[in-house]
């Protein structure tokens, strides 16, 4: 019996070995359940054979029959329960391996989709303006998505953009409207039909913060999966922060050009501060605002407002008190996300609650002053907006100190002037006048005595009075105020220019290459230095000609260029001097236009003439 039972044994590892052989059609679970079946019979067959042909010949007895069906019933039930708990493990394991299959798959396939989204997202990131954004877009979506093709429209403030890729010209004029219906609110179906052929359509909404910025429609040709679904999803969302981060950053640009412009086009500190702050209410959406300055003794004086109730008489701020005040103590900026009570009261410009924001001005010589932003709602700033605000804080902080230099040199070039016109009537008009009194009392005197020698003196007495007028003349035509308003820049250089060479015997030109847009500001700095020029080429350098040009260089500023024959000078000898008839030197003139950002330039050489070149920003 034990020699039967190796026997059967080792037929069945056989049996198993063969079913479990590579290349098998049917998988090892229907092999395993098909051993099942046959295997048991197998073996009942096989003890059957033993048991009447090999037991020694004695005819059936009892013992005959237990072993027979004791082998024939035990033997295939222990292999049938075997193969049955066989079966189902090898079930459960091809279960597991077909899952794992399907699960690495779809995460091949994921990874795949994921890819294609870094991509389209570096591009996002790596975008210059809306208009690359949306184009990077459009054509990822229909890539990352397997669609037909995607349109994309964006509300900005340059006016609404639109891009499509894959579209054919209905499907478009589709989009559009589908977009219309969108944002207006109103449900579109998945399923729609076009031109006689079905297509379904996925939407999504681009959001900045709060607010509905436009929408992006993609068609498919086949019904949608989940796989379509979550791509769509994936790049509509990454589109609305990438166009949101690019749409940020061209106002921060804009604003920064906006300030800079005012900046330089501006001299007036109360009318500069009230743009600035402008400027920066309209970039971050406040409701309210005011620039506060610090005097001397370090008081806080609302100097610009805007969104505040006027005939407030709270305009004054101690060090420490209110939002304000415990800035210019700590001169860090701080943000309020909800602005309390006994706040309020004592600012005028976080009246009402809401949140605020605070940011300090700071010089050299420490703090210049304090601007504060509110707005009725809470937590309307936020942190991310704080390294902007700062730029623009330092923004007003220059504008701030430049003013104040501005006026201190205003100042200085008052008191100089008056110094120069002193001078100047005493070492010139004065002495001249005495010279011709003591001539004509000369004549008095010689009247009678020497006729012809008293006619002689009455010449050269009248010859210094008429230099005399023809100086002081000069100096009140380098003085006097020109009606740059009234007759425009250009007309009036053409109107001094018609009455300086009549003045000064001298022939001029005027050649106007391009028409400058100056302020007002702007015209009044160029015509004092053309000025000045004008008269020094006057008093000093004996010129017979001189050609003033006006336009624009290369860089987009406005230049004035004034050119003569005269005998020409070592700059490098005079250029700290303050010229005895103009006014101002040549240092002065130089910081003039330094002030605004401009070129200053002269060239000369004794004999050799001279050219006065100025330029500043429009």
């Amino acid at each position: 019996m034990g020699g039967g039972t190796m026997t059967v044994m080792d037929s069945a590892r056989q049996i198993w070995r063969r079913l479990a052989l590579p290349g098998s059609s049917a998988n090892l679970y229907q092999q395993v359940r098909f051993a099942r079946v046959w295997l048991p019979a197998a073996i009942i067959g096989v003890v059957i054979v033993y048991q009447l042909l090999i037991v020694p010949l004695g005819g059936p007895n009892w013992q005959f029959w237990s072993q027979l069906l004791f082998y024939g019933i035990l033997g295939p039930l222990v292999t049938y329960v075997t193969l049955q708990w066989i079966a189902e493990e090898v079930r459960l394991r091809e279960e597991a391996q077909e899952e794992l299959a399907r699960l690495y798959s779809e995460l091949r396939s994921s990874h795949q989709v994921l890819e294609r989204i870094q991509g389209v997202t570096e591009q996002f990131v790596s975008a210059s303006d809306l208009e690359t954004v949306l184009g990077t877009a459009t054509k990822g979506i229909t890539d990352v998505a397997d669609a037909i093709g995607t349109l994309v429209v964006l509300n900005s403030s340059g006016g609404q953009l639109v891009n499509s890729y894959g579209l054919s010209p209905e499907l478009q004029e589709h989009a559009l409207e589908n977009s219309r219906l969108f944002l207006a609110g109103k449900p579109l179906p998945e399923e729609v039909e076009v031109s006689g052929k079905r297509y379904w359509l996925l939407s999504s909404r681009l959001q900045f913060g709060r607010e509905t910025a436009g929408s992006v429609h993609a068609y498919f040709s086949l019904p949608l999966t989940s796989k379509e679904r979550d791509g769509f999803g994936i790049i509509s969302s990454e589109l609305s922060a990438a166009a949101e981060a690019v749409s940020t950053r061209t106002r921060d640009l804009v604003t920064l050009f906006e300030v800079d412009k005012s900046i330089r086009a501006e001299e007036n500190l109360d009318r500069l501060l009230s743009s600035l702050l402008d400027h920066i209410m309209n970039r971050v959406e406040a409701r309210s605002g005011g620039v506060y300055l610090a005097d001397d003794e370090g008081m806080l004086h609302l100097r610009s407002a805007q969104g505040i109730r006027s005939g407030e008489t709270r305009r004054v701020q101690r060090p420490g008190q209110g939002l304000a005040g415990s800035v210019a103590v700590s001169r860090e900026a701080r943000i309020l996300s909800r602005v309390p009570p006994e706040m309020q009261n004592s600012s005028l410009v976080v009246q009402g609650g809401g949140s605020a924001v605070a940011l300090p001005l700071l010089g050299e010589g420490g703090l210049l002053g304090v601007v504060v932003l509110a707005h009725p709602e809470e937590e309307h700033f936020d942190s991310e907006s704080l390294p902007f605000l700062g730029l623009l804080a330092s923004q007003v902080s220059l504008a701030v100190h430049n003013a104040r230099a501005y006026l201190h040199s205003e100042e200085v070039a008052i008191v100089e002037e008056r110094a120069r016109i002193a001078r100047e009537i005493h070492d010139g008009v004065a002495q001249a006048l005495a010279f011709s009194a003591l001539k004509l009392d000369l004549v008095e005197r010689l009247l009678q005595r020497d006729p012809d020698k008293a006619a002689v003196e009455v010449v050269t007495a009248r010859n210094t009075i008429r230099e005399t007028i023809k100086e002081v003349r000069r100096s009140i035509f380098a003085l006097r105020p020109v009606e740059l308003e009234r007759h425009g820049f250009i007309e009036t250089l053409r109107r001094y220019l018609v009455d300086y060479g009549q003045q000064n015997e001298i022939q001029v030109e005027l050649e106007v290459q391009q028409q400058p847009a100056l302020s007002a500001k702007g015209e009044a700095v160029l015509f004092r230095i053309f000025q000045e020029a004008m008269n020094n080429v006057a008093k000093h350098s004996k010129a017979t000609r001189v050609r003033v040009c006006v336009g624009r260089n290369d860089a987009g500023q406005a230049f004035i260029r004034v050119e003569d024959n005269g005998c020409g000078f070592d700059v490098a000898a005079v250029s700290d001097r303050v010229t005895s008839a103009g006014g101002l030197g040549l240092r002065q003139m130089r910081e003039r236009v330094d002030a605004r950002g401009g070129i200053f330039r002269v060239n000369s050489a004794p004999g050799g003439g001279t050219v006065v070149f100025a330029a500043i920003a429009e």
